[in-house]
């Protein structure tokens, strides 16, 4: 049974085994900052709002965000969106993002951050109905080298 439910810092653990099994994959997260520590720490914040994806009762997809007041409603911050590899294009992710959108929470938008050169997440945004937002220069550091952050935003219509 595939399921979807609120996490925080009670599941650290499972957290940092979902983080050790795909560990080469999320080497990228990684690499801008996203140790367990990290994690752990957000998981410790008042506005924290992640997701985890599970299937058979094992956690193979996570949602980490921001929930910000806006108004009446509510933003979400985006920083990670992360499927298991031997379970990526099979909608989990989209199936995250539209539970952020049909829950309780009435989020009005979401905005995430993605790296100008990571052509597969900006693809996968687009098609989940994300458009640009603008440009954060030098955003990124790999390898001694600069790179600009697109910002996208998904704008939630409540009127279904």
């Amino acid at each position: 049974m595939n399921r979807i439910r609120l996490i925080n810092k009670d599941q650290l653990l499972l957290i940092t085994n979902f983080i050790d099994d795909n560990s080469d994959e999320f080497n990228y997260f990684k690499r801008i900052g996203w140790n367990i520590k990290n994690i752990e720490s957000q998981f410790s914040k008042v506005n924290n709002y992640s997701l985890g994806y599970y299937k058979a009762n094992n956690l193979v997809g996570l949602l980490i965000g921001d929930k910000i007041k806006n108004y009446q409603d509510y933003d979400l911050e985006l920083h990670i969106l992360f499927i298991s590899k031997d379970l990526r294009r099979k909608k989990i992710a989209t199936k995250l993002l539209n539970y952020v959108e049909t829950n309780t929470i009435k989020f009005s938008n979401i905005f995430i951050e993605v790296a100008e050169n990571n052509v597969d997440a900006i693809s996968f945004y687009k098609k989940n109905n994300f458009v640009f937002l603008n440009f954060r220069h030098n955003y990124y550091k790999y390898n001694d080298k600069n790179i600009h952050a697109k910002c996208l935003i998904k704008k939630i219509n409540h009127e279904r």
